[in-house]
């Protein structure tokens, strides 16, 4: 990314230029970037990763799941000092557990960190 000093001539430039660069701030920093346009592929796998991601968020956050204050907390004590939260590591278990792209809509929740 490009850090600019003044956009355009002028103080500040936001918005997309041409549909080919957006001029941002970010932090204080003002910057140009080429635009970029997202692509959503809907093939089988990534809508059963996408299926499995959500499964396994809503189980962590839902009252209705074995998931509860203790299984959290120990999710927790074993991502402390790591680059990650308890729940990031639930969630790469439960990627890892249902098989990523083969997962059938049964949610396997694993029973400790490490689990997979």
């Amino acid at each position: 990314m490009a850090k600019v000093t003044g956009p355009l001539f002028s103080l500040d430039a936001r918005n997309k230029l041409g549909g080919s660069i957006v001029f941002s701030y970010w932090r204080g920093i003002n910057y140009v970037r080429g635009l970029v346009t997202p692509h959503n592929p809907k093939t089988a796998d990534q809508t059963a990763i996408r299926d499995l991601i959500k499964d396994a968020s809503v189980a962590w956050k839902n009252e209705d799941t074995p998931i509860d204050s203790a299984y959290k907390q120990a999710y927790k004590d074993a991502a402390a000092g790591q680059r990650y939260s308890g729940f990031n590591l639930y969630m790469k278990d439960s990627i890892s557990k249902n098989d990523g792209s083969s997962y059938d809509g049964t949610l396997d929740i694993p029973t400790e960190p490490g689990d997979n």
